[in-house]
């Protein structure tokens, strides 16, 4: 192994049983519940599709390993540093590790996911290089980026991305024939926002049991304004269409090759 020897990859090696899918929430969330979510799934689904069996492929900043499901024509392996969420289960991971350090040698897939992962990357163009030194000739890799997203898993959350950024990042990992494309228009991305106004009422406490007498004096206007935002949202996801431009995505998929 170049620069990673065999004791290295051993030791990122988990303990933890293989297979199974915990993040449910993932591959089922619909377009109108999560529309960024819907993207990613979708984007993965058609990875999936064009991935030849018995292919190997690196789910890279793999979580919860939601998405292995759709390689099971694969041999499948997953890596991550396992610290974005607290309540996650990492021990479905075949390895734990950080994604500008990767435990595997040059050469050793030929396909690498990652979805959702480079904006928790404090090193990117570092892990930029590792995905680029870990793929085969003529590997392809396959990822998404925000571009629109709230804080999240902090302290883990360092970046947004525009198209731009990530040619510039790949490019200079070494990737050819880049293909970038836009996750969604404007209206998506208003649509994806629309929920935060629901934030606004208090809590009436019912699902954890503590009762709220505010938030139950409100739940009335709670509930029309969540028709309200709900039927806003399926009108803005319609006409998305009418975006041409979309300089406003909420993200970016990518596939390079090596």
């Amino acid at each position: 192994m170049t620069g990673h020897d065999q004791t290295k990859e051993a030791a990122g090696k988990t303990q933890g049983a293989l297979g199974g899918n915990t993040g449910k929430d993932f591959v089922t969330a619909s377009k109108i519940r999560d529309a960024g979510r819907w993207y990613v799934t979708n984007f993965v689904k058609l990875v999936s599709a064009g991935v030849p069996p018995g292919a190997s492929i690196l789910d890279a900043g793999a979580g919860e390993c939601a998405y292995k499901g759709y390689f099971a024509h694969c041999r499948y392996v997953s890596v991550d540093l396992a610290v974005g969420e607290a309540g996650w289960d990492y021990s479905h991971l075949d390895y734990i590790a950080p994604l500008d350090d990767l435990p595997f040698a040059d050469a050793s897939f030929d396909a690498v996911l990652s979805t959702q992962v480079l904006e928790h990357l404090e090193y990117p163009r570092a892990a930029a290089k590792e995905m680029f030194r870990v793929l085969k000739p003529g590997g392809k890799l396959y990822l998404t980026a925000p571009m629109a997203h709230c804080e999240h898993q902090e302290p883990y959350d360092f970046f947004r991305y525009t198209s731009y950024g990530l040619k510039s990042i790949f490019e200079q990992a070494g990737f050819k024939q880049i293909a970038i494309a836009p996750l969604g228009g404007l209206f998506t991305r208003w649509a994806y926002e629309m929920p935060r106004i629901m934030l606004l009422f208090p809590s009436a406490g019912l699902k954890k049991g503590r009762i709220n007498l505010k938030g139950l004096m409100f739940l009335p206007l709670r509930a029309v304004c969540f028709l309200a935002v709900r039927l806003t949202q399926a009108l803005f996801l319609s006409v998305d269409g009418l975006d041409k431009q979309k300089k406003f995505p909420l993200g970016w998929s990518l596939i390079a090759q090596k």
